[in-house]
């Protein structure tokens, strides 16, 4: 079968090779992959991963073959799931029923394709937040896949939600998902007249973080999911000190969905959709021919949103 592989010497160092069909396990049903998007992980991990490794975390497809265990969706059903082995951006995978759920009618293959990755990380961040209705919830990067979800999640859960942009492009964007405010700050300058948050949810990392740290109050939680400005912050402890328990947490999905399994966390969110009350904003969509070039504007923050290439 035709699968996305690592390639250093091609275009977003990706290409399509041949590879060999997955082998499902008896709590595994093979699907047939129709569409994925693509996250800065994944391509990141490309850069320095051995040539010809498979790559991809989110696709959408029918399921091809149910599992033997009897669990999980029928065979023909429209899926959406999340490849832990990132081995989803190829014509068939092999996927445990526990990462996979079915798609609703009148959600596209489109918006399901965004959910897996942006999606969860954006819903269970914010969770870990707790207590957020009537709270003030910073959402940095909210432009990217994450990021624009989390200020769509944080006033769903009754939150005060600032949107912190890098540049104003994208301004009209993010203002259409419900935030109360905007703040365009490369560096974290610019909120000190914002008060304290109650959440951070973070993708950015470096220089911002270490001045956004302060922000936090009592019992703030900033939950750290992506570096996109750098993997260093520098922390200010006295700061910090005088927040009482605020707290500072690493974000790491595939922890996350051991606590709930990612086919639940996709439910939830697939009937949000169903129901009109999210939006996705997928402006780059094609044919995985064009995965290299497709990464590289992904990776040169060439638009927002999300890309979707179908296979």
């Amino acid at each position: 079968m035709k699968a996305v592989v690592t390639n250093s010497n091609k275009a977003g160092c990706l290409e399509l090779s041949e590879v060999a069909k997955p082998i499902a396990d008896s709590n595994e049903a093979v699907i047939a992959v129709t569409a994925f998007s693509l996250n800065r992980g994944e391509l990141r991990r490309a850069e320095a991963a051995e040539a010809g490794t498979q790559i991809g975390w989110d696709l959408v497809g029918v399921v091809k073959t149910a599992a033997r265990n009897g669990s999980g969706p029928a065979e023909g059903e429209r899926v959406v799931g999340f490849s832990r082995r990132m081995q989803g951006w190829a014509q068939y995978v092999a996927l445990p029923t526990t990462d996979f759920t079915a798609i609703p009618g009148g959600v596209s293959d489109n918006d399901a394709a965004t959910l897996p990755v942006a999606g969860l990380s954006a819903l269970y961040a914010l969770e870990r937040c707790e207590r957020l209705l009537g709270s003030k919830v910073l959402v940095t990067g909210a432009s990217g896949g994450v990021g624009y979800f989390a200020c769509q999640l944080g006033r769903l859960m009754g939150a005060q939600v600032t949107a912190q942009l890098r540049r104003p492009d994208f301004e009209e964007m993010v203002r259409a998902t419900g935030v109360n405010d905007i703040v365009i700050s490369a560096d974290g300058t610019g909120f000190e007249d914002h008060g304290k948050f109650r959440g951070i949810i973070d993708g950015v990392g470096g220089q911002m973080l270490s001045k956004l740290l302060s922000q936090l109050d009592e019992r703030g939680r900033a939950i750290l999911y992506g570096v996109s400005a750098g993997p260093a912050a520098t922390l200010a402890v006295r700061k910090l000190m005088f927040t009482g328990d605020g707290r500072i947490e690493g974000f790491y999905l595939y922890r996350e969905t051991e606590i709930e399994s990612a086919a639940k966390g996709l439910d939830r969110f697939l009937h949000l959709l169903a129901d009109k009350l999210l939006t996705t904003h997928v402006p780059v969509t094609g044919s995985w021919e064009n995965i290299g070039e497709t990464a590289e504007r992904l990776i040169g923050r060439d638009f927002a949103g999300k890309a979707v290439l179908t296979t």
